[in-house]
């Protein structure tokens, strides 16, 4: 019997631990599917689309850097995924690719497992790609006094505020270092929602200026557990909490468009530790 098809497109991927947690529960259920990597290069995406429909490749997830670039792609987009202005997860239903985001509702899941409430608070967020649109679409809810919003790309920045409709929101030019600073230092909570510290080598973000001990510092980052970023955070008191539950809980819900049925957490946490992922 043939088996049922799901995956993940971006560039680069060899840090994904996406197919250890999906494929643990496909084991775990006896359900004939399988998770794998489709590495692609953006000449490649409009190509692997049109494969996608004539393999029957039953979905994907979409990770850094096309969660924006395959929107054009697709034949419909759900509305929360249409107001995120970005797609991680794309289901394939009778050849018609529908694309959703499970981001905005992983990111949102952390923040209650974590018991963070930033309702009147300063968050301080670097980043303004296709993650950050989910975050900031789940922080919006939230009710934030102040969204500062610090990015290299300053139109970049500004789209994604026209996009989430933020309406308490500051943008940043990067390169101002006082001005990171000073952020830093009234922040309630700071978050990284780009690839800096990815590959293990980039210089993170400053943040050594944090003053409010014990505040939250969030990485989107799960691999390394403890990124740069992370490590600045811990030495000034911070607590510091990694992406690994915002995987996690976006890829539960992105089994289940995929299959109809739930995931298990404990399942893809085991398999996880068995293979010194966290």
């Amino acid at each position: 019997m043939e088996k049922n098809i799901v995956g993940l497109i971006g560039y680069p991927l060899s840090h994904t631990l996406s197919p250890i947690m999906h494929n643990s529960v496909f084991k775990k259920y006896g359900m004939n599917w399988e998770y794998k990597v489709f590495e692609l290069k953006k000449e490649e995406l409009k190509k692997f689309i049109k494969k996608m429909k004539q393999e029957k490749i039953k979905g994907v997830n979409v990770t850094v850097p096309y969660k924006q670039e395959i929107m054009k792609y697709l034949d419909s987009i759900d509305k929360a995924a249409k107001s995120v202005g970005a797609v991680n997860t794309i289901v394939n239903k009778k050849g018609k690719l529908i694309g959703y985001n499970t981001d905005y509702i992983g990111f949102e899941k952390t923040l209650k497992k974590y018991r963070i409430d930033i309702k009147g608070k300063n968050v301080v967020l670097f980043g303004a790609g296709g993650a950050a649109h989910a975050i900031c679409f789940a922080l919006k809810k939230q009710k934030p006094k102040i969204i500062d919003i610090v990015n290299i790309d300053i139109p970049m920045a500004e789209n994604l505020v026209k996009e989430i409709k933020l309406e308490n929101y500051r943008i940043w030019y990067l390169k101002k270092s006082e001005v990171i600073d000073a952020l830093v230092k009234n922040a309630d909570f700071i978050i990284n929602a780009t690839s800096v510290g990815l590959d293990k080598k980039s210089n993170p973000y400053k943040i050594d200026k944090l003053k409010k001990k014990g505040i939250p510092v969030y990485d989107l980052i799960y691999n390394p557990a403890v990124t740069p970023f992370l490590k600045q955070a811990k030495n000034k008191g911070a607590r510091i909490i990694n992406g690994i539950d915002m995987l996690i809980y976006q890829g539960m819900e992105s089994f289940k468009l995929w299959t109809g049925r739930n995931s298990d957490y404990d399942t893809i946490v085991k398999a996880l530790k068995e293979k010194g992922a966290i």
